[in-house]
């Protein structure tokens, strides 16, 4: 290597259409295998945590407006 050249032959870097392709199906296969095993349905847990996290955030925005309720005269207190 000089100058970070190599002086290879660059039509080692070439493959077939045919070869691609098969490359290409066997990986789609694979990956579809993958994901069907890692794929499961939302547990108890998780819908606990997201209803967690919609009523802090519903409850952060509450917050942030009373004051400017008050202030406007909407809200009393």
């Amino acid at each position: 290597m000089k100058n970070g050249h190599d002086h290879h032959d660059d039509a080692s870097n070439v493959i077939s259409i045919a070869g691609a392709r098969k490359r290409a199906k066997a990986a789609a296969q694979a990956s579809k295998v993958r994901v069907d095993q890692s794929a499961r349905r939302p547990a108890g847990g998780d819908w606990l945590t997201g209803a967690f996290l919609v009523m802090l955030g519903i409850g952060g925005v509450f917050a942030l407006a009373a004051p400017l309720l008050r202030a406007a005269g909407i809200v009393g207190g």
